[in-house]
């Protein structure tokens, strides 16, 4: 199984409840980021890039144990399809079952910057994270990437100055062959490998995101769920739905602690109103994409 994002939206905890379960062998590190950070570009088969990448994982120990599985949790894989979609299928040439899990964009963008601008944690944390936002307020961080957006081409529809969707053009251009475009070209210019102080807006824009995965594998392999269901319905419902997923039998895990959750203050209720107002349309497109229980998702 491959938990591909999004990222501060509980894929640690999922992860982790996963793991809790008899029939799943626990990968040699929680982020593999085998698909994009580690990905080998000096190796020079196939052969050699799926050993590298099986290297993350406990693989001959599982050839002999068919009825156990393993899996990798890389959130940063469900924003960088561009890359990550064709470097799995040459990999990983068996079926792999697909979840990721989603929270309102908003928080997740504030849980996002208070992450990544923190000094708490490991010296490797701390490091993966970036300094790019250190001097930055969040109001300065979203501003700068929905000019990298602009940029590109991937918000047409969004005024700059008014902070406002012109509808219209959004209905026009979201899911044309021009957005894909757009898309490709700000993922190639501003999603570097090694840090995670990129994408704040973008990453919360998930129909476009799932869209992209949805088309080079078959949507019965995914598995979308949503964190505030989770809090909601408890981890014992949620995780039944995951165990049906993987075709494991049901389980009742032992620690139903949330992973990698912290406090923080509110966002401003300026800031609150600009992301309603760019998110709304993208998040009713997930009814289109996902069913009607997504209708109102936030």
């Amino acid at each position: 199984f491959m938990i591909i994002g999004a990222q501060k939206s509980g894929t640690t905890s999922i992860y982790e409840y996963l793991n809790q379960h008899p029939l799943v062998v626990q990968a040699k590190r929680r982020e593999t980021h085998c698909l994009d950070w580690r990905w080998r570009t000096d190796l020079n088969t196939k052969l050699e890039r799926r050993k590298h990448c099986l290297s993350f994982f406990h693989a001959k120990e599982l050839a002999r144990h068919p009825s156990c599985i393993t899996g990798d949790s890389t959130p940063s894989y469900l924003l960088d399809s561009f890359r990550c979609i064709p470097r799995l299928k040459e990999v990983f040439t068996h079926d792999i079952k697909f979840i990721a899990i989603l929270r309102d964009p908003i928080k997740r963008a504030k849980s996002h910057y208070e992450m990544v601008t923190s000094l708490d944690g490991t010296p490797e944390q701390i490091q993966n994270r970036g300094k790019e936002w250190l001097d930055l307020t969040i109001e300065q961080v979203i501003e700068l990437d929905f000019q990298h957006m602009n940029e590109c081409g991937l918000i047409p529809y969004w005024n700059l100055e008014s902070k406002t969707i012109d509808p219209s053009t959004f209905q026009a251009f979201v899911g044309s062959k021009e957005e894909d475009e757009a898309f490709t070209t700000y993922l190639r210019k501003y999603v570097p490998m090694g840090t995670g102080s990129h994408s704040i807006v973008t990453r919360g824009m998930y129909e476009l995101q799932l869209r992209q995965w949805f088309r080079a594998f078959n949507p019965d392999l995914f598995l979308v769920l949503k964190l505030e269901d989770m809090k909601h319905d408890g981890v014992y419902n949620t995780m039944k739905t995951v165990w049906a997923h993987l075709g494991l039998p049901e389980y009742e895990i032992q620690d139903e602690t949330a992973r990698n959750s912290r406090s923080y203050d509110e966002m401003n209720a300026e800031t609150i109103t600009v992301l309603q107002r760019f998110y709304q349309p993208h998040n009713k497109r997930l009814q289109s994409l996902l069913g009607n229980e997504w209708v109102k998702p936030w």
